[in-house]
């Protein structure tokens, strides 16, 4: 009598037993299929799931962005945050008057005494001037 193959599993015609789809592959019909780039799978599995945002997948694992990067659900890679920006939850936010960013970072530096910043710079005061 022929029985139906668990989820995440295949057989081949006239087979005996049934085989679970490899880690990062999931059963559709009577093939394994390659997950989409962005999700995993763990062995024999029907399915596949996105990494989280602020995660990328690298070889069937999801791997955390590095500090001062940010990515969406089911990335593939994670994106710098931008000059001016640092990074915070998954967010590029904008950095606080009088601080700067060269991106790609987790915070801002405050321009020191002195200086001030314009265009994500800090620039000397004028001569008199102080901040």
């Amino acid at each position: 009598e022929c029985k139906q193959c668990a989820q995440g599993h295949i057989s081949s015609e006239g087979g005996i037993e049934c085989t679970a789809c490899s880690a990062g592959k999931y059963a559709e019909g009577n093939e394994c299929k390659q997950c989409a780039a962005g999700h995993v799978s763990p062995e024999g599995t029907a399915s596949c799931t996105a990494c989280s945002a602020g995660k990328y997948e690298e070889g069937n694992e999801c791997k955390q962005c590095a500090e001062g990067h940010v990515s969406s659900e089911g990335g593939i890679e994670c994106t710098a945050c931008s000059a001016g920006k640092y990074a915070e939850g998954n967010e590029c936010k904008q950095c606080a008057a009088g601080h700067v960013s060269p991106g790609g970072t987790a915070s801002c530096i405050a321009c020191s005494a002195g200086k001030y910043e314009e265009g994500n710079e800090c620039k000397q005061c004028a001569e008199g001037h102080v901040s």
